[in-house]
């Protein structure tokens, strides 16, 4: 059986079930095909985002099918030293995710999974093979030697005999007990992963020879001594491998909590910064992201606590862009800033619980990386394994103490497990997640819908009893300050921001009136009138007497002198500049005489030049020093920054009713786009080829996988615009720019959002 195969036979219900499990098939274009589905799921994109969710026992028990191929349950859970019935438990847990399947009593791997967890014993051969290869005598040798009696056996039969005893772990591992301490280095040598070389033929000093009379080698007349396969999966995963069952968490001692301190914390810290960003763009490196000065300027002006995890959840929600100029707040945060306080908690906590990076330990070999640069990190491995171990009411620090169970494929060593948990913990509680040593109400629910393939409605709506809205209240003083308690609104931050000084932030924030502040805002074209009525509005009683009188002084001294923009300065002979000031054509450039020999405009440089050029005159530019200026040829503009386009999701359950109607056929290609590459991109399978086709007729973002001449591998998010033969013309948001690929360089195509 294979996977498509297994995936025909589930009926709607458990296939929608799923994919629900693996949410990255349902955005669109969907899989058109059982086929195609089949696919993607053994695409290693989809397998690299399913595989971190596993836990050791489901780890433990792909690695042993992987090893011995598709073995029956019996043998399986022998070979784990686990009862049958939980076996079965893990092997059906891998089924519901799409990473196995059960045939009859065989076991099955997707062919990408099966070859990922049977690395280390790939390179042996199964017994089969060695055995055809053996003569008699040498079977017999190894049949003796794990304590049989060959006698009497013919090859076929003694192949079978020895099949019989590697299989069992009991006579294996008598065979390694009874061995001397140099032929055990020996067989550690041989199961290293590192390549063995030797030549053919026997020495006096063969190390092999013991294990070859223990029977754990197998002799040929052509090659060294082999370790059989099955022998070697005994040797990487009895013992020591059993399946342990999922540890006991003691549940908290600590008392529960709806976590509405934290969350309204966050909102405020996350609001401040973004408000600042609004009136303000962040500073940004020459390289990109914002460095620690910044950070710290944040930190001390806005009484923000880890301006890095706030950087990098309003960066991942949406809330804040990246220009040249800096890092500003995006477009779509006012009407963010507006939303319900559940809905703003849940877009931000999402945004976090998602995030592959720990914002409190973005450290690497070289350093730091500067938020909110991307960052390749297994830390979010780590963050959503353990708050899915902790829910329910567990103890946080018992889900740390087993962590490795519930995320066994981790790549830290303990020292940089540590430090992911920990600040997964501190982030954890800044945003009402965790109080203590148990997840918040808030916690919890987070952690229950995070599955689902579009969370943060659902969480919202969840959320909305335990996050009401609270107005903050702003109150003016007759000392020129206004104390404001809780989350200003929009038009209270914006009027606050534009003619006050901020001197502390926090839950209660305390802003100064000044005359230079509130000339400020009457530059920024506030009028006097406009002021005090919004401050009215805003605190909802009349303006204090002092306040009053200070926007009526600076009022009215504000604008006494005028200053006028000039940009453009036209110099020439009095004749010249005479006749310019009198050409009608040349209105439009709102000329005034300044001197005899001298001319302004508010126009720029250019416009000046090409309608005195279109006038019939013959001008040039000149630098500040009266240098002449020759222009360069003009080259085309760069393209500007592209954002990303998130990817319509569908119904899983109409998904799977629409496949299972569908079949296994292989749909045919939707589009000339789609038969094109077809036949130009041999590495790719068709679902990647579909979902190719797809980007380049919609203008959709995928990642691919992108192995160049130079034989380096990178992996870019791109979105194809144009196929030129073999080579495909793409926006990469890697580098901001269009960059070619080669069709041929292309190892692999998945979704992006």
């Amino acid at each position: 059986m294979s996977l498509t195969d297994h995936l025909a036979g589930l009926d709607v219900e458990h296939l929608a079930a799923l994919m629900e499990h693996r949410p990255d098939v349902l955005v669109e274009p969907a899989p058109r095909s059982v086929d195609e589905l089949a696919q993607r799921l053994d695409g290693a994109d989809s397998l690299s985002l399913a595989l971190p969710v596993m836990t050791r026992d489901q780890v433990v028990t792909a690695q042993v099918v992987a090893a011995l191929g598709t073995p029956e349950l019996p043998v399986l859970a022998a070979r784990l030293r686990a009862p049958e019935p939980y076996v079965r438990s893990v092997v059906d847990e891998l089924c519901a995710r799409g990473l196995a399947w059960i045939d009859g009593h065989r076991v099955g791997l997707p062919d990408r999974l099966a070859d990922h967890f049977a690395a280390d014993v790939a390179r042996f051969r199964p017994l089969a093979l060695i055995g055809r290869q053996s003569r008699v005598d040498e079977l017999r040798t190894a049949v003796a030697g794990l304590g049989a009696d060959p006698g009497g056996l013919r090859k076929p039969e003694l192949i079978e005999r020895l099949a019989a005893l590697v299989a069992d772990p009991q006579t294996v591992a008598t065979a390694v007990a009874e061995l001397a301490a140099p032929a055990r280095r020996r067989l550690a040598d041989i199961l290293d992963p590192a390549p063995l070389f030797g030549g053919f033929g026997r020495r006096s000093d063969d190390p092999d020879a013991p294990l070859v009379r223990a029977g754990l080698l197998i002799e040929s007349q052509y090659a060294r001594p082999e370790l059989p396969r099955e022998v070697a999966v005994e040797l990487r995963f009895g013992g020591r491998d059993q399946l342990t069952g999922r540890p006991e968490l003691a549940e908290s001692d600590d008392p529960s909590d709806d976590g509405r301190a934290g969350a309204d914390g966050a909102l405020l810290a996350l609001t401040t910064m973004l408000d600042e960003a609004v009136e303000r763009p962040l500073a940004r490196l020459k390289k990109g992201g914002i460095g620690a000065r910044e950070r710290a300027r944040l930190a001390k002006r806005l009484n923000v606590t880890d301006p890095s995890l706030w950087i990098d959840v309003a960066y991942s929600g949406g809330l804040l862009a990246s220009s040249a100029q800096g890092y500003p707040a995006a477009a779509g945060y006012d009407r963010w800033r507006e939303e319900e306080p559940a809905t703003r908690w849940a877009r931000i906590a999402v945004a976090w619980f998602e995030l592959d990076l720990a914002p409190t330990s973005r450290e690497i070999e070289d350093g730091e990386v500067a938020p909110p640069l991307l960052l390749e990190s297994a830390a979010g491995m780590l963050r959503r394994s353990l708050l899915r171990a902790a829910g329910g009411g567990r103890s946080v620090r018992a889900a740390v103490d087993h962590l490795d169970w519930f995320c066994p494929l981790h790549p830290y060593d303990r020292t940089g497990r540590a430090r992911k948990v920990d600040a997964a913990v501190h982030e954890a509680a800044l945003l009402g997640i965790v109080v203590g040593d148990r997840l918040t109400a808030l916690g919890e629910h987070l952690v229950e819908v995070a599955a689902h393939p579009d969370p943060a409605p659902e969480l919202a709506r969840r959320c909305a009893e335990l996050l009401p809205r609270t107005r903050g209240m702003l109150v003016l003083q007759s000392d020129l300050t206004a104390v404001v308690s809780g989350q200003p609104d929009v038009a209270a931050a914006r009027v606050l921001a534009a003619a006050a000084v901020s001197e502390s932030r926090g839950v209660a924030a305390t802003w100064r009136f000044t005359p230079a502040s509130v000339r400020g805002a009457l530059d920024a074209g506030w009028t006097a009138d406009a002021l005090r009525a919004e401050f009215a509005e805003v605190s909802g009683r009349e303006l204090p007497q002092p306040l009053d009188y200070l926007v009526t002084d600076v009022a009215r001294r504000h604008g006494a002198v005028r200053v006028r923009h000039s940009c453009t300065c036209v110099t020439g002979s009095e004749s010249d500049i005479a006749e310019i000031a009198h050409t009608r054509s040349l209105g439009a450039l709102q000329l005034r005489r300044l001197a005899p020999t001298v001319l302004t405009s508010p126009l720029e440089l250019d416009d000046v030049l090409a309608r005195l050029r279109a006038a019939g005159f013959a001008p040039m530019p000149e630098d500040a020093e009266g240098v002449v200026i020759v222009p360069e040829r003009a080259t085309a503009p760069a393209s500007g920054r592209q954002e990303r386009r998130p990817r319509k999701r569908v119904v899983a359950s109409d998904l799977a009713a629409r496949l299972l109607a569908a079949g296994t056929a292989p749909a045919r290609p939707a589009s000339v786009t789609h038969r094109r590459l077809a036949g130009l991109a041999p590495r790719l399978n068709p679902a990647e080829v579909a979902l190719l086709a797809d980007a380049l007729d919609h203008r959709r973002d995928v990642r691919i996988v992108y192995r160049n001449k130079a034989g380096n591998r990178t992996v870019r998010d791109v979105r194809p615009q144009e196929l030129y033969g073999r080579s495909l013309s793409s926006w990469c948001h890697l580098r901001s720019g269009e960059r070619e690929f080669s069709l041929d360089g292309i190892e692999s195509v998945s979704p992006v959002g």
